[in-house]
């Protein structure tokens, strides 16, 4: 179920809706047993929050576009769901690298958010999906690991997470 979530970075006009909706939108998938990607701009906190409510209702999924503090990803991990790393990642002035190169490897999956957060050298054009694996030799730099160890495991991260054989 996704892309769902928060987003407090143009208008909070319809924040109690936002939030009502998020609410509803996870008790689908725990009703479905599925999976939700989830999208929290400018609310990273209340998301998850909101999601450790839920903890206990066998929920999962992916923190989309993650670019949360080391607090914010051990506490995303303790719920036992994943952050999903794209472009930003390659963004030099970010942050996001220090904190990835200490996370473990079996909680991140890679995604590329196009057509929006095109690595860099491509950034300032648009997103397209053959650009993952551009994020794939950043991480595989900052661990000092191969990319085909990378590519393995965040593949099976994906498998593991949406049921794919």
């Amino acid at each position: 179920v996704g892309e769902i979530g928060l987003d407090y970075h143009w208008d909070l006009t319809y924040k109690e809706a936002q939030i009502k909706c998020f609410d509803i939108q996870m008790e689908w998938a725990i009703a479905l047993n599925k999976p939700i990607a989830i999208h929290t701009r400018k609310s990273l906190d209340e998301g998850i929050s909101m999601v450790k409510q839920f903890k206990n209702k066998n929920i999962r999924g992916v923190f989309h576009c993650f670019s949360g503090s080391m607090e914010q990803a051990k506490q995303i991990m303790d719920m036992g769901f994943y952050m999903g790393i794209g472009g930003v990642l390659t963004y030099k002035n970010a942050g996001l690298a220090e904190i990835v190169k200490d996370l473990p490897l079996e909680c991140l999956l890679l995604e590329t958010d196009a057509p929006y957060l095109t690595p860099v050298p491509h950034r300032g054009k648009l997103n397209e999906p053959s650009y993952i694996r551009i994020i794939a030799e950043k991480l595989a730099d900052l661990k000092n690991i191969s990319l085909e160890e990378v590519a393995a495991v965040t593949t099976k991260n994906a498998q593991d997470l949406f049921e794919i054989l």
